[in-house]
């Protein structure tokens, strides 16, 4: 077809180019008396066959690049091309092309589908973990972490950090102290070294009043760099400016205790703001002394924690005492080794309630977030029960529902219950009728 358009053109071209240099040639074959008007009329032709014909073999060209146009990337072939030439920045023609046309592309369904919440990704993409032990403590914790131990028996603590960012730790302190319950021991202890007694080495202890869980942790940096401690266990974390967010009681505390709970906490450390649960069991042992009976805590850098507390779980959850070792402290000092005993049992059931704390915070949170952005929107939900799905509403048809429900055959939808906030809504439009 494109040959054959050729051909004509080409003798289209060359009688218009004959009747524009030798006419006489052309008048030869016209007669009658309006020989002129013909010569303009055929010439006219010639001209407009010509531009026509011109014009298809040009749309012929594109029309050719189409099927190389509507091929899918995976079945175009990739030219090899200088390395030079790749280089190069596109011109601005085609780049102002493929800009409107980038614009324009939708955002695919799959993302909006693969959307998952902060709690979602914690469980699913967890930080691995790889087995540690010294032959007494065995510990799963995260690759590259550096692992230190510290105390005998029931004082015997661990604590577990990442290298390249301290924040990220989880540490397990047991019967840390003591602490000053009052202030009258303090001062008598003072009277006594000024009198020429022998020093008090924990003379430097923080005065903790009332021995609370909160009060422990706000003051554990003053105990944390007393120097009994420093030298029993340097590398502990000295956490400053200390603010509680959040605590919550621990069931079934034990009789000696003074207060036991699972304190989420803001704090500084070497200059860095961090974040962390603390879980942590004072007992008042009289005479003005107290001690941190067992303080754990899981901390990570400020906006983190959330996202490490899934991994961190399984590592306190992880935490073994090597049975030689409890019989060991047993035959030495069997009032204090039921301590040692208990540990992996206690930091199993201290991991596990941190991990409901941590899942009803992000419930209580996304619940939250939900509302605020349902008022911002203008939108409300309605709650069925039969299907357990959740229909985005308007506050017009909301009100209307409450009054007309009847008027529906889905007459029996109910006000979203607290607890299913974190469900995907429905478009209300589509399932309510």
């Amino acid at each position: 077809m494109e040959t054959l358009l050729c051909i004509l053109l080409l003798i289209s071209l060359v009688c218009l180019l004959i009747g524009i240099i030798r006419p006489n040639l052309v008048l030869v074959f016209l007669k009658g008396t309006k020989t002129r008007g013909k010569a303009i009329l055929i010439f006219g032709a010639l001209s407009i066959l010509f531009f026509t014909l011109f014009g298809l073999i040009t749309d012929l060209d594109s029309i050719s690049e189409l099927p190389n146009l509507l091929k899918t990337d995976s079945q175009k072939e990739i030219p090899l091309i200088d390395k030079e030439l790749v280089s190069e920045p596109p011109q601005k023609e085609i780049s102002d092309v493929k800009k409107p046309v980038e614009e324009l592309k939708e955002i695919p369904l799959e993302a909006t589908l693969c959307s998952m919440s902060i709690g979602d990704v914690a469980k699913t993409e967890l930080i691995q973990l790889v087995p540690w032990t010294d032959g007494v403590v065995s510990l799963n914790v995260p690759s590259n972490w550096d692992v230190y131990t510290g105390g005998e028996c029931a004082t015997k603590s661990i604590l577990a950090r990442d290298p390249s960012s301290e924040l990220k730790q989880v540490f397990y302190f047991s019967e840390a102290g003591p602490v000053y319950t009052n202030q009258e021991r303090k001062t008598w202890d003072y009277n006594y070294m000024q009198i020429g007694g022998s020093d008090v080495s924990w003379f430097e202890s923080p005065l903790v009043n009332p021995l609370t869980a909160e009060n422990y942790l706000m003051n554990f940096s003053t105990l944390a760099l007393t120097g009994f401690f420093q030298q029993a266990f340097p590398q502990v974390p000295i956490m400053t400016n200390v603010k509680i967010i959040s605590s919550e009681k621990v069931i079934n505390k034990p009789s000696y205790v003074t207060d036991a709970k699972l304190v989420r906490a803001e704090f500084q450390q070497n200059n860095k703001l961090g974040e962390g649960y603390f879980y942590i069991i004072t007992a008042d042992i009289g005479m003005g002394w107290g001690y941190g009976m067992m303080f754990i805590g899981i901390t990570a850098p400020m906006g983190l924690l959330d996202l490490i507390t899934p991994s961190l779980e399984k590592s306190l959850d992880s935490y073994t005492i090597s049975q030689d070792y409890i019989s060991a402290c047993i035959q030495a000092q069997n009032k204090a080794a039921a301590g040692a005993l208990e540990a992996g049992k206690i930091l199993s059931e201290t991991s596990n309630t941190i991990m409901d704390v941590w899942e009803n915070k992000l419930e209580s949170e996304q619940r939250m977030s939900e509302t605020q952005s349902d008022a911002i929107l203008g939108y409300s939900r309605l709650y069925n029960p039969d299907t357990d799905e959740v229909y985005e509403v308007t506050p017009e048809f909301y009100d209307y529902y409450e009054v007309h429900g009847n008027e529906f055959e889905k007459n029996y939808l109910e006000e979203l219950p607290s607890d299913k906030w974190s469900y995907i809504p429905l478009n209300g439009a589509e399932h309510i009728y």
